[in-house]
């Protein structure tokens, strides 16, 4: 299966086009979610106290992020839908920067057995990606300037692809 997003913001996976790349993300970034709130095989790969202890601090953050992930996409939504004016979409995207750089220093708190710091190392990566997507994006409502809203769809992306190598190197470590 081949997933495509052009420049106009549509979504092609296979021959079906979808023209709202938001809500890709969003269920793609959902269904992560999901699946690590769930998953209690990666817990019972683990071996030592520390591992779990690290395996159950990580799904912690990761259930965290994924829920606020989720709330800013949904806010984003409203606002375009007009149901939230620029101030107001200006002022929760603000805040979800607070949050997710909360959620960086969570994360470069952790204790992290070796084994991990790979996976730990790009999850990092990851939310690095999705807060600067959203510091453009903050800009681009400013400005209206339609390259900074590229930007931060594309270090959205950036973001997405960081958590899943993440994801990959968490439950397959080295």
């Amino acid at each position: 299966m081949t997933l495509q997003i052009s420049q106009n913001m549509r979504c092609s996976i296979g021959r079906i086009q979808i023209k709202n790349w938001a809500m890709i993300l969003f269920i793609t970034i959902s269904f992560f979610y999901v699946v690590l709130s769930d998953n209690e095989d990666v817990t019972a790969q683990s071996t030592t106290t520390a591992d779990n202890e690290f395996m159950n601090n990580f799904i912690g953050l990761t259930n965290k992020s994924g829920a606020l992930t989720n709330s800013y996409q949904q806010e984003v939504g409203k606002w375009q839908n007009n149901e939230y004016s620029d101030t107001t979409i200006m002022m929760i995207t603000n805040d979800t920067i607070v949050q997710i750089n909360n959620l960086i220093d969570e994360t470069n708190n952790l204790q992290v057995p070796e084994k991990f710091k790979d996976g730990i190392s790009l999850y990092t990566k990851s939310l690095e990606s999705e807060r600067d997507s959203y510091k453009q994006f903050g800009d681009f409502i400013k400005t209206g300037n339609p390259t900074l809203n590229e930007t931060s769809t594309d270090l959205l992306t950036d973001s997405l692809k960081y958590e899943i190598e993440a994801f990959k190197a968490i439950q397959n470590p080295q």
